[in-house]
């Protein structure tokens, strides 16, 4: 594939420079546009057989519109996020969530701001460190962590609150065992009321 695209260049070097002398940027692009446009498009390519203007205009009536974004030029670079929440990337920290601890993460860097991705959801985006050995955080993400442990320990603790005692030990709702059938036909057909 590089040789195809390269061959073109060498093509217009070998073909037009070669021996071409120029006053001015102005005359040789003029000069450059009418060599394209009367001998090397006029040509016919070896790969299809025809001239390279008619393939052209071929296939420039079947292409698509452009993107409507421009190409994404930053680099990007995959870390695995570890359990003290960070990712290391030259020489500095940077905290990320804790929902994403263990799961790979896409860094895309670009004119000093580094982007965190997981998936397609945009994570955090942090200036670059400007030197080595700095920890760049969110102290959201910390305060985030501190409370989501504390629910769990008051939700999931050997203490659970009253709210959820009654689903724990089958104490909420004990006489539906000792109702008749009778009963909930009864609610079915939309006569009763329910009550505990």
């Amino acid at each position: 594939m590089k040789g195809k695209v390269e061959r073109p260049i060498d093509s217009i070097r070998e073909r037009f420079w070669r021996g071409y002398r120029f006053e001015s940027v102005e005359q040789a692009n003029r000069d450059l546009r009418l060599w394209l446009d009367e001998t090397a498009n006029e040509r016919v390519h070896g790969t299809h057989g025809q001239s390279v203007r008619l393939r052209w205009d071929e296939e420039r009536a079947r292409l698509g519109t452009r993107p409507p974004v421009e190409y994404d030029t930053s680099v990007k670079v995959f870390r695995k996020l570890y359990r003290d929440c960070q990712i290391r990337y030259n020489g500095s920290s940077y905290v990320l969530p804790y929902r994403v601890v263990g799961k790979r993460v896409m860094l895309k860097v670009k004119n000093g701001t580094i982007r965190f991705y997981h998936d397609d959801e945009l994570l955090v985006a942090y200036p670059e460190a400007q030197s080595k050995g700095q920890v760049v955080s969110n102290p959201f993400f910390y305060e985030q962590l501190r409370r989501d442990r504390e629910q769990a320990r008051r939700t999931y603790g050997r203490r659970k609150g009253k709210a959820t005692r009654g689903l724990v030990n089958s104490s909420l709702f004990p006489q539906v065992q000792y109702r008749p059938l009778a009963h909930y036909e009864q609610l079915v057909a939309g006569g009763g009321t329910w009550n505990n």
